[in-house]
């Protein structure tokens, strides 16, 4: 009988003791840490990465959320030791401090706490931070620091597990909350997540992974999306229906539509007068409707994210001092649209540079600034940006899927409904950096002159434009010269033209043309009865691709295009080129029986006029890592042309 009451009691204290809610732990006699094998190369390694989000109920404040985080990190070298001798932790205005700890533990065994009095509270770059530096740290110590915040309740949560310079050999998500609240929680990139136990009428869900690799900055490689991450939302409140899912994409767009459409009687007069300033014909297409508008508002409406002023988002106030903050100017923009009975859409981008927008998974904290779609046109239009104009959005935007809002009518109501849809990019063909060069010796043969032209299309010259028409008259001759230069190498510039610098010139694609006249002795060298000309700096500066380590994220480019240059060299009489085959290069690639990307040069030459032909392209965003060997042939070869030196001899 004995035996059995002492079976029952290990088993009852045993449940107990499991059945603990969890916390982030401060061990009072820490031990040093053996580092795993494939870590000790590594500058430094964070041996356990612990975070708790817990939902608690405040006497005041009703529900509110409490933030605790431990880190512990081993430096192994000098770098590691400079790496994180330095602790910041961020704070958020709404944010509340109770606590931070933080100690050094030397490879002796030896513990060096941080006094209270050496954490301090600074301000950096507009944002606020506990910050501290660690006593007593060298090579072979361990990094360690914890704190315990309050701030008010958020039901969507993302928090980021991978860095690009430590790997963490054990993350973990603990997220505890009233049993009646249900959330979902996912993990990302191989994040994994437990299934959800009730201890103490507390839900509570933890997700981890282990063995996390640092994640390199690598060209043309976007992190954040392929980053281990884990995100959760209120799906379910047990204690009303649980049938009812709670936040949900079609509720989202809903509010979203109600809050963008609903209009006051002076409100929608307000827009009919400050629509009239809009000189539109009455036969106008509905593209003409959309550059126009768009250009009106763009110049007219000065807007910021966080608004300026009072009154930023309301419409009366907008319309009068023509300042607005970016919410208050897509109203505008939809009430103009309807005014002007435009089809429009409303469109959150899942951002290819960013964390991308889960269907299954509705976190509101990833829902930013929005798009326009046009159904009659298949186009889109960024509001909040002056930059771009219609039909060109930011590239990392588009060639992604996005969460549409589709305007509905049940009965008399007006609504939206959200659906994913793809966001198309602009082909290959409408996007380009061409150039056109005209090169020959001077009459003394010791310097060059050429003429070159520079012939940018969509987005290549989305990226200039903008310049042109912020850039203070006065300033403008040096922006031509640097933009000349950038290819030329030389200050001897003279006769530029510039041409099709207005931003509505991007609805037609006009190519925005930049030429000048230059004069050098930088492409130009004598080695004995030899002339070498430096044919391949004409075209400027080009990317190189090397990869020592292997690749981790797949190829990502900002958007496809094509890049064509031309160039005419006539050469001097009496002489002839002695390398002339340089000059040819095929380096293309097939991705199911199509070319996606290429270098192709070719030359002619007739009498002492010398043609060469370049055409480099990419007819799309995203390559797999399977391709990447091929890709770095095709990025390398416009820098091998770069490096190109005609040999001129003397017949």
């Amino acid at each position: 009988m004995k035996l059995t009451y002492v079976v029952i009691a290990f088993l009852f204290f045993s449940t107990a003791a499991l059945a603990q809610i969890p916390t982030v732990d401060w061990v009072p006699n820490p031990a040093v840490h053996k580092l795993k094998t494939e870590f000790t190369k590594e500058s430094a390694v964070v041996l356990e990465d612990k975070r708790l989000h817990q939902f608690v109920k405040d006497e005041k404040k009703g529900l509110i959320m409490e933030v605790s985080g431990r880190k512990l990190i081993k430096v192994n070298d000098d770098k590691g030791v400079e790496m994180y001798n330095k602790i910041y932790i961020p704070l958020s205005q709404q944010s509340e401090m109770i606590e931070v700890k933080a100690r050094t533990i030397q490879p002796n065994g030896k513990v060096v706490n941080l006094p209270a009095d050496k954490i301090f509270e600074v301000e950096e770059e507009g944002r606020m931070y506990k910050k501290f530096a660690l006593e007593g740290v060298e090579k072979g110590s361990e990094i360690e620091y914890y704190f315990k915040l309050r701030k008010n309740a958020s039901f969507f949560g993302i928090e980021m597990f991978q860095s690009s310079a430590t790997p963490c050999q054990d993350a973990e998500l603990t997220l505890i909350n009233p049993e009646y609240l249900s959330f979902t929680v996912k993990g990302y990139n191989g994040f994994m997540v437990n299934k959800d136990t009730v201890i103490s009428e507390q839900r509570i869900v933890t997700a981890t992974a282990k063995d996390i690799l640092a994640i390199a900055d690598e060209k043309y490689g976007e992190k954040e999306p392929f980053s281990k991450n884990v995100q959760y939302k209120l799906s379910y409140n047990l204690s009303k229906d649980k049938t009812v899912r709670l936040f949900t994409w079609d509720e989202l767009a809903k509010n979203l539509y109600n809050n963008y459409t609903n209009l006051t009687e002076k409100e929608s007069k307000a827009i009919d007068v400050f629509l009239k300033q809009l000189k539109i014909a009455p036969d106008a297409g509905e593209e003409e409707k959309i550059v126009a508008l768009e250009d009106f508002l763009k110049s007219t409406i000065n807007a910021d994210k966080e608004g300026i002023g009072e009154d930023a988002e309301k419409i009366e106030r907008i319309v009068k001092t023509n300042v607005a903050s970016n919410e208050g100017l897509n109203k505008l923009f939809i009430a103009c649209m309807d005014k002007l009975k435009i089809n429009w859409q409303i469109v959150f981008p899942s951002k290819r540079n960013e964390l991308h927008l889960d269907e299954s998974l509705e976190n509101f904290r990833l829902i930013e600034e929005p798009l326009f779609y046009f159904p009659s046109t298949g186009n889109f239009l960024e509001p909040d940006n002056i930059g771009y104009r219609y039909p060109f959005i930011q590239p990392f935007w588009a060639a992604t899927n996005g969460l549409f809002l589709k305007g509905t009518t049940i009965g008399t109501f007006k609504t939206a409904l959200a659906s994913f849809d793809e966001i198309p990019i602009q082909s290959y063909e409408k996007s380009a950096h061409n150039m056109d060069v005209f090169i020959k010796f001077n009459d003394a043969l010791d310097s060059m002159e050429f003429h070159s032209k520079q012939i940018l299309l969509g987005y290549g010259a989305a990226e200039i434009r903008p310049l042109y028409n912020f850039t203070p008259k006065d300033k403008l001759d040096d922006l031509n010269k640097a933009i000349i230069k950038s290819v030329a190498k030389s200050d001897n510039i003279k006769n530029i033209k510039v041409a099709n610098t207005s931003m509505t010139d991007a609805f037609l694609n006009k190519p925005l043309t930049i030429e000048g006249d230059i004069t050098s002795a930088e492409l130009l060298e004598v080695a004995g009865n030899k002339l070498l000309v430096k044919i391949g700096d004409v075209i400027g500066p080009q990317e190189q691709m090397y990869q020592e380590k292997p690749r981790q994220l797949p190829i990502t480019m900002p958007y496809p295009h094509a890049l064509d240059r031309d160039i005419t060299f006539i050469m001097p009489e009496g002489y002839r080129i002695k390398n002339l085959t340089e000059l040819e290069m095929n380096i293309t690639d097939k991705n199911a029986g199509k070319e996606t990307m290429g270098f192709i040069s070719t030359y002619t030459l007739k009498g002492n006029e010398l043609k060469i032909k370049l055409h480099e392209f990419y007819t799309i965003t995203d390559y797999p890592i399977s391709m990447l060997e091929n890709f770095k042939k095709v990025i390398n070869a416009s820098a091998d042309f770069n490096k190109i030196i005609l040999i001129l001899e003397k017949k």
